[in-house]
């Protein structure tokens, strides 16, 4: 359910939203801020539309409350830079679904609630320079797809061990798990990977 406002730094504004909206701004071309309150649960940009203009985020806020799926959220922009530090409210999505696939510009995976997905199918697939992840994000989480969730980055050989070690103190067992690009994972990763498999997992890793 949306029910929101927009205003922007150069005096546009439009309140009680609850659809599509095309913010039409009144000093034209340039970089703007916007700021969006109310009920926003998602975007969904799908890798088209105005995907390359969307360039940080610097404040979630409340945004994700009340999403069960932050599907192609933000996939394809390829210009965004996270600056947020707050988490937003992710409790509820239980899909993450190429939700910054082709996000070619991230560096850093936000810090956000990942408990209740089941499904984290391309969700990072072609972020080619995305290099950190923290550790501990997927110990609550009962996902067992992970297919491509990591395809084409460019995580540090830390990041990888805590995505493996974090997978397997979640305890679910049977999953796939794709990685490519970016660093191998240590010993440390290398075990948590055996223990992946021995637990009836299909892990891939290229680095």
């Amino acid at each position: 359910t949306f029910l929101y406002d927009v205003t922007t730094d150069d005096g546009y504004s439009a309140t009680g939203l609850t659809g599509a909206h095309t913010i039409t701004f009144p000093t034209g071309t340039g970089t703007h801020n916007v700021t969006i309150t109310g009920d926003f649960p998602s975007m969904k940009n799908s890798n088209g539309n105005d995907k390359s203009k969307l360039l940080t985020i610097d404040n979630l806020g409340p945004y994700g409350g009340g999403s069960t799926s932050q599907v192609r959220a933000f996939s394809g922009c390829d210009n965004l830079v996270w600056n947020a530090l707050d988490s937003g409210d992710f409790s509820g999505v239980t899909s993450f679904g190429r939700f910054m696939s082709f996000a070619s510009s991230l560096t850093t995976f936000p810090n956000i609630d990942l408990s209740s997905s089941t499904s984290f199918n391309n969700m990072f697939s072609d972020a080619s320079i995305l290099t950190t992840f923290p550790a501990n994000m997927f110990d609550n989480c009962t996902a067992t797809n992970y297919a491509n969730a990591f395809f084409n980055t460019n995580l540090t050989t830390q990041s990888i061990d805590n995505i493996l070690v974090s997978i397997v103190a979640s305890g679910v067992s049977g999953g796939s798990f794709t990685q490519s690009g970016g660093q191998a994972p240590s010993a440390t990763g290398l075990a948590a990977k055996d223990t992946l498999v021995a637990d009836g997992w299909t892990i891939v890793y290229t680095s």
